[in-house]
């Protein structure tokens, strides 16, 4: 066995320093790291060459030897390598859970001549239209995005990022089985990827499918789902008639690319096997996002290109009906989407900082929903304060929920429209009729103004500008329709979202990031900045009359603890799941930090991510690691903390945020489009990437082992919310806008 200053390994065949035929050989053996460490991928350079390796077998010895208190160890390794005549000396290298290729053992072998060398099969192919289409997907975003580059420079780079060969392991006898995705390209949204396809036992029942890309711990796909081609295909099979499965797999954002996915089956006799293995090229939801430059290129140049950089890295295409159907789909898309953004996009008009002209006395709100989330409790506050100042409110609602009491006791009389038909448009004829159904199920008329909150409410624009009122448009999504929506809605109904951008009378931003990412569309020159606030003096007062030891209690806080609370609806985009996995990296390099710390996640719900986190966290197995539900008294958890988060990856101006400000909170955040607006890294709050798990780990780390950093910023952003964001500050600027437009656009 060999030992390095992070890990115990064994290359268990070919034997060090034996002599080889030259060709192809399998180098086998086992990696495991030293305390804290986690290993997620291996690799074998010879020169400058690099052969990658399939790393995560499972050794029930290994794990039995190293003490986990686990069944088995994902230890195992292997790669294939060609060796060519003469002294070879091979490098070993480990991917640490931090991003980094780091050697572990250094092997030579005497290889002899051989004619023909040996050799054994090994995974191949063409690339798919899956492959193919995704990596031209990519070329058209970057080539609109680095104008400075040529089509043939950008292409023959992605090319050389394709994973080749995609496939690293087939499904080994007797599994049959095979991933359909993540494709060679892929995109990871909010950290996640999808894993898709199909895997079975001629003779045993699958008991479970689990997915890992980095090792640190395994998902639980949904599986037994109907599977007609396989059906077909295996019909001596039973099993093969329900043997699809289909998830999303947690991918920490600082693993290099490529990534390799790993799915493991666990049969009905308990015993566990490595199937396929499969590697992707991943970016992010941020990729997808509209060029901020203005680039005319043709989609038919762009193709050639990517053909030619795919023809160059010796990458062949199978030229099917299926390449060509998604071809043809992707050029309407693109011919479609291409608009001219300005040269020189008009500048962000701030509010005025008071109103100049009367205040608007019947006032519609229009929300996607009545839930305790922030965009909702952003119009809430915005309607009391129009209420004071002497409005009367009227509310429309896509959806019911907890807050409809709250704006009833403004006076407001609330509505729930039925959006499903505007929402499942699809053709312009249909989205019409829609949007006239719409302005007929509620008063628009009567308004002197509407207020739309955030783009998924576009459908009270169309309606209201239908009635001829004004409409003010708040937008908080940091994302635009097309990449928000994707395919869950049709074409059409992404095309009123964008066309909302324009019939509004004003698009206010709570920050100028967000408006960034909505510049190809509407008429920027319309577009205004108004800040979020936080009622600091309303906080004031309740912190006033609480007993924070009695809180800390009641959260089950025992004396010598810290509790860090992440607050925000349990979602993909807030980053629970990753989060999670920075809390089990600390618990491997700091337990007994981690040992006196709890850690509480405000804000589950009952939905399919939810159910998935829930997997995860049993997988993970940290019982001081719990979900709360949302809750309507959540405040009590901003007082109670010793260290709040904000996982997100993607916000406007978050409300938790400014509420943990206001609070005296130590505040530790990712670093996405307005946070950083907000509060700045080093002086308000720590700042970190989004999803990196190590850099979240090594804050978690620093504000919990030396708090008074973490008192220090608290109360720096606490001046900054006294200064830059309470209600008296910021909330006339808010009403000087809502007056504006209502005066601008008033009729004769």
């Amino acid at each position: 066995m060999s030992e390095s200053s992070f890990s115990h390994s064994h290359l268990e065949s070919p034997a060090p320093g034996a002599s080889l035929p030259q060709g192809r050989h399998a180098l086998r053996g086992w990696v495991w790291p030293k305390a804290g460490g986690v290993f997620c991928e291996v690799r074998a350079r010879i020169g400058s060459r690099i052969f990658a390796g399939v790393h995560g077998l499972p050794r029930p010895d290994l794990a039995a030897h190293f003490n986990t208190g686990r069944p088995v160890a994902l230890a195992e390794f292997y790669v294939n390598v060609w060796l060519e005549p003469g002294p070879v000396e091979i490098v070993l290298e480990v991917l640490e859970i931090d991003g980094r290729w780091r050697a572990f053992q250094t092997v030579t072998y005497n290889v002899a001549h051989a004619q023909p060398p040996v050799d054994f099969a090994v995974p191949g192919g063409q690339l798919r239209w899956i492959d193919h289409g995704h990596g031209l997907c990519r070329l058209l975003h970057a080539a609109a995005n680095h104008p400075e580059q040529s089509l043939a420079t950008l292409a023959h780079r992605l090319a050389g990022e394709l994973p080749a060969p995609r496939v690293l392991r087939d499904a080994p006898a007797p599994l049959l089985g095979f991933v359909d995705e993540p494709a060679s390209v892929c995109c990871c949204r909010f950290g996640r990827i999808p894993a898709f396809g199909h895997l079975f036992h001629p003779q045993l029942r699958t008991r479970r499918i689990l997915a890992t890309v980095d090792l640190q711990s395994w998902q639980p796909l949904d599986i037994h789902r109907p599977s007609p081609g396989p059906a077909a295909h295996y019909a001596q099979h039973a099993n093969a008639r329900a043997c699809g499965f289909i998830g999303l797999v947690d991918v920490p954002a600082q693993l290099p690319n490529p990534v390799s996915l790993r799915l493991y089956a666990e049969l009905e006799d308990g015993s566990l096997h490595l199937g396929p293995v499969v590697r992707t090229r991943l970016h992010t939801q941020e990729d997808e996002k509209p060029a901020a430059t203005n680039r005319a290129f043709s989609f038919d140049e762009a193709l050639a290109a990517w053909d030619a950089a795919l023809g160059e890295h010796g990458l062949p295409v199978a030229r099917d009906a299926e390449l060509d159907r998604y071809l043809t789909a992707l050029r309407a898309e693109y011919e479609h989407s291409s608009r001219q953004r300005p040269a020189a996009p008009a500048r962000l008009q701030e509010s005025p900082p008071r109103p100049t002209h009367p205040l608007p006395r019947r006032v519609l709100l229009a929300t996607h929903g009545l839930s305790l989330q922030g965009a909702p409790r952003f119009l809430l506050e915005l309607g009391r304060t129009l209420a004071d100042a002497g409005a009367s409110l009227e509310v429309v609602s896509a959806e019911d929920g907890p807050l409809r009491p709250e704006f009833e006791r403004l006076g407001a009389r609330v509505q729930v429209l039925d959006c499903a038909a505007i929402m499942g448009a699809t053709s312009t004829e249909a989205a019409a009729n829609a949007v006239a159904a719409l302005a007929r199920a509620a008063d628009w008329a009567s308004a002197d103004l509407v207020i739309a909150n955030s783009f998924t409410t576009f459908w009270a624009v169309h309606a209201a500008k239908a009635a001829q009122r004004p409409v003010l448009f708040y937008v908080h999504e940091s994302t635009t329709p097309t990449v928000f929506y994707g395919t869950r809605v049709p074409p059409a109904v992404v095309a009123l979202a964008e066309q909302a951008f324009a019939l509004a009378d004003a698009v206010s931003f709570t920050t100028a990031l967000t408006r960034s990412c909505h510049l190809a569309y509407g008429r920027p020159e319309r577009h205004h900045f108004t800040p979020g606030w936080v009622d600091v003096a309303g906080l004031d007062r309740w912190i006033a009359t609480q007993d924070r030891d009695a809180l800390r209690r009641a959260l089950g806080v025992q004396p010598g603890e810290q509790l860090v609370c992440n607050i925000g609806t349990v979602s993909d985009r807030k980053g629970q799941h990753t989060f999670a996995r920075s809390v089990d990296l600390l618990g491997r390099r700091h337990p007994e930090l981690t040992a006196r710390t709890r850690f509480i996640l405000l804000g589950g719900r009952d939905t399919p991510f939810d159910t998935m986190l829930g997997n995860a966290l049993a997988e993970l197995a940290l019982p001081n690691l719990l979900v709360h539900p949302e809750s309507t008294d959540y405040l009590r958890y901003y007082l109670a903390a010793d260290v709040f988060v904000c996982s997100s990856y993607e916000e406007s101006s978050p409300r938790v945020v400014f509420e943990a400000m206001a609070c005296r909170v130590p505040i530790l955040a990712s670093a996405v489009h307005g946070i950083p607006e907000l509060v700045r890294d080093g002086l308000e709050a720590a700042l970190l990437p989004p999803g990196d798990t190590v850099a979240w780990c090594d804050g978690l780390a620093r504000l919990l082992a030396a708090p008074a950093i973490g008192r220090s910023l608290a109360a720096r952003a606490r001046a900054r919310a006294e200064n830059v964001f309470a209600v008296p500050a910021v909330m006339p600027r808010h009403l000087a806008l809502a007056a504006a437009v209502t005066a601008g656009l008033r009729p004769a």
